[in-house]
């Protein structure tokens, strides 16, 4: 299906332990206490919470919440093997750009305890804060999964899926490109954290980050490279693709690092 794999395979089987239960509203859910990867019932062969059905038997979107999910599952593993001989060069390249962005992109944000998407008719409501350098760690892994996810929808939508032989044609390319441009020129491709404070949870669980710090071309392009198995070619044709048409007000927004 032209799936990515190759981050999944640095993933170590013991590290994670996988589930299946009745989740609400969700394929997948990934909890970081304990490295849970839980799937809804289901996605398991015969509803029976053995085995995972095989991906041509999952939808698009259950595919990309999936892929989301197990983003978070090796990001979480990158976090717990740095700086150990566990980590390999690729875990590492991801490690120190996630570090460099967390200090650069996420350390000061703009926030609303309401999405983007359900703010849209109020724009412009959301406030500055400095986040703690945990909040800040934790908004770049969720904005970097709602990516992964969404890429991974991008491509099921614009190419053959069932078709193993599928690859990328010109036509292919641009239909995926307009898309990613289209949600990056928007700032649709946003994350959110959980409050560290206890208290301050208890009355905004969440703190969803504004169009102002959605994903940045450069973290794109090493997403695109370093966990979706993209070529540096593609991912910098990514980069070129989203940034021709940016206006200049959108450059300096989202900024670089």
């Amino acid at each position: 299906m032209g799936l990515p794999s190759r981050f999944l395979r640095l993933l170590p089987l013991e590290f994670v332990k996988l589930e299946f239960a009745d989740l609400k509203n969700v394929a997948a859910e990934y909890h970081p206490d304990g490295h849970r990867m839980v799937f809804h019932l289901n996605l398991s062969e015969g509803n029976q919470g053995k085995r995972l059905r095989p991906l041509r038997q999952v939808g698009n979107h259950d595919l990309a919440t999936i892929y989301h999910e197990l983003f978070h599952a090796y990001f979480d593993y990158v976090d717990f093997a740095s700086g150990t001989p566990r980590m390999t060069p690729q875990g590492g390249r991801l490690y120190a750009e996630a570090k460099r962005f967390a200090a650069c992109r996420y350390a000061v944000v703009e926030v609303s305890p309401i999405s983007a998407q359900q703010n849209a008719p109020r724009r412009g409501r959301f406030e500055k804060r400095r986040i703690t350098e945990r909040e800040s760690w934790d908004a770049l892994n969720e904005s970097w999964g709602v990516f992964v996810g969404w890429a991974i929808w991008n491509k099921l939508e614009t190419t053959d899926r069932l078709n193993p032989t599928t690859r990328w044609d010109w036509d292919t390319v641009e239909e995926y490109l307009d898309r990613l441009e289209a949600a990056y020129v928007n700032r649709e491709l946003t994350g959110y954290f959980e409050p560290a404070n206890q208290a301050e949870r208890k009355g905004i669980p969440r703190w969803y980050l504004g169009p102002s710090h959605a994903i940045s071309a450069q973290e794109i392009a090493l997403l695109l490279e370093v966990i979706l198995d993209e070529t540096p070619g593609m991912a910098q044709l990514a980069t070129r693709w989203i940034s021709a048409s940016q206006d200049q007000t959108t450059v300096l927004t989202l900024g670089t690092c």
